[in-house]
Parts: C-alpha cells; sequence; structure tokens
C-alpha cells in the first residue's frame, strides 16, 4: 500500500510481498480496482485538550476470507492507496498505533483479538484509536473507503470543586487544592474490543498508580495534574477543568486492602489544610473505551483521609453528569462508491 508524498512502511509476510504499492499476493490476476481507503477528521466538544482526535499515523490491514492479505501505513491522517480484485474484504484500522504493533504478526482476523496497546503508547494529543468495518469492492474504476474509529481510552473530568465546611471549626482552616489524579490504573487494553474482568492481570507490572501517585515516564501526562497548589474558599470555587486519560477498568470488585488487589479506578484530590495533607478519593464505575466520566462538582464537606485509598465518610460530595456519555467520534465513516 501506498500514501502519496510520504514515505511507507514495508512488511513482508509468508506468502505476500508488500512494498510501496498494494500489491496484493504474488500470482493475484490483473483485474484490480483502485480503492482509497481513509480516516477522515471530526472535532469534539473538549474545552480543555485539543489533540485528542489527531492522528500522527495510521495503519490498514485487510482480510478476505479471514486471512490477512495486505497492510499499510500512511504518516499522517491521509489516505492509503490500494489495488484489490472485486469483492469483500474486513478492513481494520489502527490509528497512532503502539510503536511496538507489527500487523505481520496477525495473519488471520481469529489471531487480532491478542492484539493490544500499553497505556503509554498513548499521548493527551496522539490518543489510540481503533475502528473495523467490512467493505465490497466492484469492478469500478473509482472507490473509496473511509473506517470510523474510537479511542480505546476512557475520558475522566471534573469541572468545579467547592468548599462548603458542615463543622464551623473548619470554616476558618486554609484549603489548598495541591493536585488531581487517577489511580489504579489498568495498563492495557485490546485493540478490537474492551476485555472482562475475569481477564485482568493483577500483577503491579500491569498497573499505573497503584494506591496513590507514582511518576510513571509515559503516563504521567495522561493520568495526573500535579503542582495545581490553588487555595479555595466557600466564596472562591475551583473552576478550572482537568481531563484524565486511563483505559478501562474492568473490575467487577472494589477493595480498600493495603495489601495489594485488582480494585475500581479512583480520581483523588490531594489537598493541604493547614500544612497537612489530606485525600478525597472518588471511586469510578467499571468504564468502556470511548466513554467520558465527567463530575460536574465535588464539595468538600469535612477534612479528608490520610490515605489515597480510604474513604473519609461525609468528607466529599460528588455530583456526576447525568450519565455516562459517549465520546465524540474521533471520526466519522463516509463512504463514496
Amino acid at each position: 500500500m501506498k500514501r502519496a508524498n510520504h514515505v511507507a512502511i514495508s512488511f513482508l509476510l509468508p506468502g505476500l510481498l508488500l512494498t510501496a504499492g498494494c500489491r496484493g499476493a504474488v500470482g493475484d490476476p490483473p483485474e484490480k480496482v483502485d480503492v482509497s481507503f481513509s480516516i477522515l477528521g471530526a472535532d469534539t466538544r473538549t474545552t480543555v485538550t485539543s489533540g485528542e482526535g489527531n492522528v500522527d499515523r495510521w495503519t490498514l490491514l485487510l482480510y478476505r476470507e479471514g486471512e490477512l492479505i495486505d497492510v499499510g501505513t500512511s504518516g499522517s491522517d491521509s489516505p492509503i492507496q490500494c489495488s484489490l480484485k472485486a469483492g469483500s474484504y474486513t478492513a481494520y484500522a489502527i490509528a497512532n498505533p503502539p510503536s511496538s504493533f507489527r500487523p505481520e504478526a496477525y495473519s488471520s482476523l481469529s489471531t487480532f483479538s491478542r492484539a493490544e496497546s500499553d497505556l503509554r503508547d498513548n499521548s493527551p494529543f496522539y490518543l489510540v484509536m481503533f475502528g473495523s468495518r467490512t467493505i465490497s469492492v466492484s469492478n469500478q474504476n473509482d472507490h473509496s473507503q473511509s473506517i470510523g474509529v474510537n479511542r480505546l481510552v476512557s475520558k475522566v473530568g471534573i469541572r468545579k470543586i467547592s468548599i462548603d465546611f458542615t463543622d464551623p471549626t473548619l470554616q476558618s482552616r486554609t484549603f489548598r487544592l495541591k493536585a488531581i489524579y487517577l489511580t489504579n490504573c489498568y495498563g492495557k487494553n485490546h485493540l478490537e474490543k474492551d476485555g472482562e474482568a475475569s481477564e485482568m492481570n493483577a500483577d503491579a507490572s500491569s498497573w499505573y498508580n497503584r494506591m496513590g501517585f507514582h511518576s510513571n515516564t509515559g503516563v504521567n501526562a495522561l493520568l495526573a495534574d500535579r503542582g495545581i497548589n490553588t487555595m479555595i474558599t466557600a466564596l472562591s470555587p475551583y473552576k478550572k477543568e482537568h481531563h484524565f486519560y486511563c483505559y478501562p477498568n474492568w473490575a467487577d470488585q472494589d477493595s480498600r486492602s493495603s495489601e495489594w488487589s485488582i480494585r475500581h479506578t479512583r480520581l483523588v484530590l490531594e489537598a493541604e489544610i493547614d500544612g497537612k495533607t489530606y485525600f478525597y478519593p472518588i471511586t469510578l464505575p467499571a468504564m468502556q473505551r470511548n466513554k467520558t466520566y465527567i463530575i460536574e462538582e465535588a464539595i468538600i464537606r469535612k477534612l479528608g483521609s490520610n490515605d489515597p485509598e480510604k474513604d473519609e465518610p461525609g468528607s466529599i460530595d460528588v455530583v456526576y453528569e447525568t450519565s455516562v456519555s459517549d465520546w465524540d467520534p474521533a471520526f466519522t465513516v463516509q463512504e463514496n462508491s
């Protein structure tokens, strides 16, 4: 496969000759149809991070009768050009794929289910996305196909933090918001679809920010905003919106044990009150890819916990959006035949 004005990545697969042009299997008859595969951008409604729909590169995998017959890579969101026999194909598109992704490892549709990404493959400006569709190529001179893709991450946000101490003795205390971050974040997700609770690995290497914030190269920008250092009062709530990006946590049970075990992801507010650190953890539900989980307002009522994994009953009230929302599609599907 090739893309005009960009360098194509070539792969050598058994029974396939893949170069800068989309050639298909060796020995195919010459009767081919020119097909242009695209992913088309769409604006998102986010007001914080403008790069949620950016594409740095994308990879196309084409299957016919369940077998991989061609792959191609574009160095941006530009089309990938192919020459194909008439017939039915399954097309997979991966935007901003992991650097470790090797299409040749997935020679059949049945093997693609094991393809996965680590959270560190994402950045706030280049999120990994996946989409697929079945297409029919007919004997026409020109043919265009577009594949819609969705992000593998879930989006967690908070819009407002207010102070309303119920204890009058706390009302004169200085409340300083130090940081907001996600904890207990599962580090893996399948490219094709989200997994199930039974698939989750409890091994520490499969998780980020286990039971508290830990600096992790490559994911800090996704999971945490540190150094906020802003004073909040009853008359001056904090209204700066923050968004975070994590892979879905499929855990069907939560735990507060001091010993590590699989548990739910939490959004943690870290604060300093009269020089002492307190935590306000907000436990999130089991999540899905390309969904948004937005907290409209968090209201601080009393002193928080000394541990980011522990709840201090009555310390915080949380107002969520009325429902979990579909994230604006990163890309739309269009077809011109």
